[in-house]
């Protein structure tokens, strides 16, 4: 079965801000306070979801989750937002955040030919390792639902608490190799050896939890642990310093604890039909960890043209670009085949809260029959393009500071352009 690669956005929403509550996200803490443009985020986003686009990949955009989330709010014993900017500002904080942006922590997904069930299975992720992101699952799950086919298997959130914290796709690689079924790998960080600074956002037993719920083969099913040396350097998620698409996995020296359990997945994929993985190791000496972290590399977004045979292309931050040994590293990766071509985009916003390009989107893969049950109205297109941006340039602020965000016309705006844009999207 040939699957393709559908790509998920969900676009910046106007209430955009530094907040600094990232977990363990360097860039998050650096720019908390900053002053933010929720306009300029959105239209970055996309205009990096018109370049997939345009390569013919299936492209799908979601409308910013609603803010301010005053569930939350009152939940937490405050009359309306502005009380808890006065009293609790990191709460009011929370219930403004855009962070749902960040698609690749929305779910983890599997086709069905991974499965003993033979079912594709989605599970949205509980993000119960952060207040601001916790409160994201319950719309996404509502939201994955309107979009993806009915043959696809939407599952809640399992359940939070500090020993099943589920981060989604930003911890899960797929490797396949042709039509056979792939090889899934799950990264967590807890477990000795722990990291020193940061609070390691994922746990093996959420990981677990996911492939027995998604029924995964198990020969074809592997648990890796993040390095700590990566988790205490800014690697918050396991795309900080690892990438894959189909055949190619990617990854630095420190991604992986366990040298052994990589090599375990290099036996199983040569003994699958059609194998050609290609693994290639970034040394430390070739990119430090923290130049990684920095320039976001293997936060790259990996696409396959659906017109063309040839080798994927790459959406590279424009900090690569200005990097020159991460740039070295695309040029001869470029020159070996393994892309097409590059494209450095413009997403400071984005990667100032911490966000590449493969933050951004979520991966899906599915049979082209499938594509075709896909919500059409959230396709991006020229069409759809044009007037997200007409409507994003008319409505959204082009400054904001956290303390701004306690103007009630402000908020009412906010909420006003966030529902036209769900209109626009998903039609109700």
């Amino acid at each position: 079965m040939n699957l393709i690669e559908i790509q998920i956005d969900r676009l910046v929403g106007p209430t955009h801000h530094f907040g600094g509550l990232g977990v363990g996200n360097l860039a998050s803490a650096q720019h908390a306070g900053n002053v933010s443009n929720p306009k300029a985020a959105a239209i970055q986003g996309l205009q990096k979801m018109k370049q997939v686009a345009d390569l013919g990949v299936p492209q799908y955009v979601l409308p910013p989750q609603p803010r301010p989330d005053l569930e939350l709010v009152r939940k937490l014993g405050f009359n309306d937002p502005q009380h808890a900017f006065q009293e609790a500002p990191h709460v009011f904080s929370a219930a403004m955040s855009c962070s749902a942006m960040w698609t690749a922590n929305a779910a983890t997904v599997t086709p069905a030919i991974d499965s003993t069930s033979n079912l594709s299975t989605a599970s949205i992720a509980n993000l119960s390792a952060s207040l601001h992101r916790s409160i994201e699952p319950d719309q996404t799950e509502i939201d994955l639902r309107e979009i993806l086919p009915q043959s696809i298997s939407v599952q809640s959130a399992i359940p939070g608490g500090a020993a099943m914290r589920d981060e989604g796709a930003a911890n899960h690689m797929r490797l396949f190799f042709g039509e056979t079924p792939g090889i899934n790998l799950f990264v967590y960080g807890d477990e000795s050896p722990l990291p020193m600074k940061h609070w390691p956002r994922q746990t093996r037993l959420a990981c677990q939890a996911i492939a027995r719920r998604h029924q995964l083969i198990g020969d074809n099913t592997f648990f890796l642990k993040q390095h700590p040396a990566a988790i205490d350097a800014g690697a918050f998620h396991n795309d900080v310093v690892a990438m894959s698409h189909a055949n190619v996995w990617i990854h630095h020296q420190f991604a992986y604890h366990d040298d052994g359990m990589v090599q375990r997945v290099e036996r199983r994929a040569r003994e699958m039909p059609g194998n050609d993985l290609v693994r290639i190791e970034v040394a430390e000496s070739e990119l430090p960890i923290d130049q990684a972290v920095k320039c976001y590399l293997f936060n790259s977004q990996i696409v396959a043209p659906i017109s063309s045979d040839g080798a994927p292309v790459v959406f590279c931050p424009i900090q690569v670009q200005q990097c020159s040994a991460a740039k070295s590293l695309v040029d001869q990766w470029i020159g070996g085949g393994f892309f097409s071509a590059v494209h450095y985009v413009d997403l400071d916003q984005s990667m100032a809260g911490g966000g590449g390009p493969a933050c951004l989107r979520l991966r899906v893969p599915m049979p082209s029959d499938q594509v075709d049950e896909m919500r059409t109205t959230a396709r991006l297109d020229d069409s759809k393009y044009h007037r997200l941006c007409k409507i994003i340039s008319e409505g959204y602020p082009s400054e904001i500071t956290l303390r701004e965000l306690t103007d009630a016309n402000l908020i009412k705006q906010a909420c006003r352009v966030t529902k036209q844009l769900h209109a626009e999207l998903l039609g109700n």
